[in-house]
């Protein structure tokens, strides 16, 4: 009887022993080769993923900037008997959540809420039918919209700044292609600084030389880089 029972408690500790031999023997080191791979495949598909929604969010912070800017201007627009004028000064006063830079202050990346904003004429001298406004994405993009509130002639005369004219020329300096009537259009330049100097300001579609390009939304924005 006592033979059977050191018998049964022999197996049961030599089952005992096994079981921890074999939890004592871990993962090979194929298999930790094999889960390595798997993480370094799954890395690669996430990380550009990741930095790619990054910096569509970080575009369209800067976007929104822009449109809730716009409203404001535009509503400044229609209190002060439908002009521009005077627009920048206005826009600091009643959006300060905003940093409002003179048309020739560029914004940089460094800046989330830093709007440049510009005045301009459209159709006659003086008459303050347009506004160009300009933001920069942490991406470093720099995007501008331009709202006017009339059709864009050519003016050669009688401008001196910040009253420039929004020129409809079809070529030269100025913001000819695609603006060619009363509306909101919209560009973006990718690479706005240029030999060191900071181009993302409402005044440098002006003072481009060959013109610049606009588009009729975000999404159709021409690159102007």
């Amino acid at each position: 009887m006592f033979q059977n029972v050191l018998r049964r408690l022999r197996e049961s500790r030599t089952a005992e022993l096994e079981g921890t031999e074999a939890a004592d023997a871990g993962f090979t080191l194929i298999e930790l080769m094999v889960v390595l791979l798997i993480i370094a495949i799954l890395l690669a598909i996430a990380i550009p993923t990741f930095l790619g929604v990054t910096s569509s969010a970080n575009d369209r912070a800067a976007q929104s900037n822009l449109t809730n800017g716009l409203t404001e201007a535009t509503a400044q627009y229609q209190s002060s008997g439908q002009s521009y004028s005077g627009i920048s000064g206005l826009l600091a006063s009643s959006a300060p959540e905003y940093s409002w830079t003179a048309s020739s202050t560029a914004c940089t990346t460094s800046q989330p809420n830093c709007i440049s904003v510009n005045s301009y004429d459209v159709n006659t001298a003086n008459d303050y039918q347009g506004l160009v406004i300009a933001a920069m994405s942490k991406t470093g993009t720099c995007w501008w919209v331009a709202q006017l509130q009339a059709t864009p002639t050519s003016i050669t005369t009688g401008e001196t700044s910040p009253n420039v004219a929004f020129d409809s020329a079809a070529s030269g300096t100025g913001f000819q292609t695609g603006a060619a009537s009363a509306g909101t259009y919209y560009a973006k330049d990718t690479s706005p600084i240029v030999s060191g100097t900071n181009n993302c300001n409402a005044n440098y579609p002006h003072t481009r030389s060959g013109g610049f390009s606009w588009g009729s939304s975000f999404s159709n924005a021409v690159s102007n880089s």
